[in-house]
């Protein structure tokens, strides 16, 4: 039982690269967790630089965790899309999302930009360009790790109490919400390396008046 953790980035930042042949590589880099802070960053970028020819971009969001075939925890992402943005196709997002999937950045939008200067680098030149932006990019970012967390709610009889705030203290677990009514109501976040030794116990503590099927998980 251990917590388990995903790099993403703890705040959005700008880098240029040099120009190559006249023609500038802007990237742009923030941390979103749906398609709304996705867009909305995108346009901030757009709007940043109106006069530039191209907004490619790559970005990865919602995180997933999945066993694989010998139990170990396989972190992904459900959302993924990458955009050439009217230069040739692979010429740009899928090099920048390449950098992205090296440096196993999750919950990440990485916007490179270019101003076109009239000279064509080619198709080569064009991965390197926005491949090398996407990487400095993110050699020059300011990454954190992040718990991976899962929401339960369940209800519980209110001589429970103390029983509940020992094993929630116990497991690291943030109360979200309460509610106390005809028994009491509790929403919990905690890491998802938890989940299944907190359930264990929270049963067992109980003397089975919560179950496992009693409790609730929040997307």
């Amino acid at each position: 039982m251990s917590k388990i953790f995903y790099s993403t980035i703890s705040e959005s930042s700008e880098f240029e690269l040099p120009k190559i042949k006249w023609s500038r590589f802007i990237g742009n880099i923030f941390h979103v967790e749906n398609k709304e802070q996705a867009e909305s960053a995108l346009q901030e970028v757009k709007k940043k630089h109106s006069w530039a020819n191209h907004h490619c971009f790559a970005y990865r969001y919602e995180v997933l965790v999945n066993p694989d075939i010998f139990g170990n925890n396989v972190i992904s992402t459900k959302y993924n899309q990458s955009s050439d943005d009217g230069e040739p196709a692979s010429t740009a997002g899928k090099p920048i999302m390449q950098i992205v999937e090296k440096w196993n950045i999750l919950n990440v939008l990485l916007v490179v930009t270019r101003y076109f200067w009239w000279t064509k680098l080619g198709v080569g030149g064009l991965i390197q360009a926005y491949s090398e932006c996407a990487k400095q990019t993110l050699a020059h970012a300011a990454i954190r790790e992040a718990e991976i967390t899962s929401k339960l709610h369940f209800s519980y009889d209110f001589d429970l109490t103390q029983t509940i705030r020992n094993i929630v203290d116990k497991y690291q677990a943030k109360i979200v919400e309460e509610h106390y009514d005809d028994e009491a109501t509790i929403t919990l976040e905690i890491n998802q390396g938890y989940v299944s030794a907190f359930l264990e116990e929270l049963k067992d503590m109980s003397k089975w008046a919560i179950s496992t099927k009693s409790v609730e998980f929040i997307v």
